[in-house]
């Protein structure tokens, strides 16, 4: 079966050439995007088969694609049992504003990440119709800096998604919801391959020196999404604090 498969594709090019010419038509922000609400749906699932109660926190919400994603991936896995979640969004709709240098990016622009802020929050709003959610409007510098997610009554998270792009931003995101992380959590962190793929830079640079600072938390790898996207998963959270750290690898 599969040797006249091979025969047939081998002597007839069209085929090979019209799938070919459609793989490469589709944008690939597009491609990428349906890679990401795979994933947070995913997520959700695998937390409701455990039975994971906790809330959904999310930093950039631009669009508010994701997060709507996110709602109804909630919505969806009921059939499981229901655990207890709400949903929180971080944004400043106005780009990234002042940033580290080593964070400077040609795709990173502030020109590029500036949205209307009323017309997401309708389309949020419109969404989310019961379900509990909250959106914290302003710069991660003064939003999240020297705070936690037990400033907003988060006591357990259930998912995160990531994706502010750069290191400084992302770093200040894992430090705010670290009291929140518990075994089973998921991190979802979008351009976790930027920077030409250093590991000292952006999302993945963050999340290096988080772990390396809270050597309490283990993660395992989950699974790797669209272009640029990663998803580690919560297993142990050692109160000793001093065990060896997983690679981000």
């Amino acid at each position: 079966m599969k040797q006249g498969l091979f025969r047939i594709l081998k002597s007839v090019f069209v085929f090979q050439d019209i799938i070919s010419w459609v793989k490469t038509k589709t944008p690939p922000a597009l491609e990428h995007n349906l890679g990401k609400y795979d994933a947070i749906k995913k997520a959700f699932y695998l937390t409701a088969l455990e039975q994971l109660d906790g809330d959904y926190l999310e930093f950039g919400v631009f669009t508010g694609s994701s997060f709507i994603c996110a709602i109804r991936s909630h919505r969806q896995m009921h059939g499981f049992g229901k655990c207890q979640t709400s949903f929180y969004g971080f944004d400043s709709f106005q780009g990234f504003g002042k940033h580290a240098k080593e964070d400077q990016h040609p795709f990173y622009l502030d020109s590029i990440f500036t949205i209307n802020e009323s017309k997401v929050r309708r389309w949020i709003h419109k969404k989310a119709k019961s379900d509990p959610y909250k959106i914290v409007k302003g710069y991660f510098d003064d939003t999240l800096k020297g705070k936690s997610c037990a400033d907003l009554g988060i006591k357990k998270i259930r998912v995160m998604f990531i994706d502010c792009d750069m290191k400084q931003p992302s770093r200040l995101a894992l430090e705010y919801a670290r009291d929140g992380l518990q075994e089973g959590s998921i991190i979802i962190m979008d351009d976790f391959f930027s920077y030409r793929g250093s590991r000292e830079k952006g999302v993945v640079g963050a999340f290096s020196s988080f772990l390396k600072a809270n050597p309490h938390i283990h993660v395992r790898d989950l699974l790797t999404y669209g272009s640029v996207g990663k998803a580690y998963i919560v297993d142990k959270i050692d109160n000793r604090r001093n065990h060896t750290r997983t690679s981000t690898s």
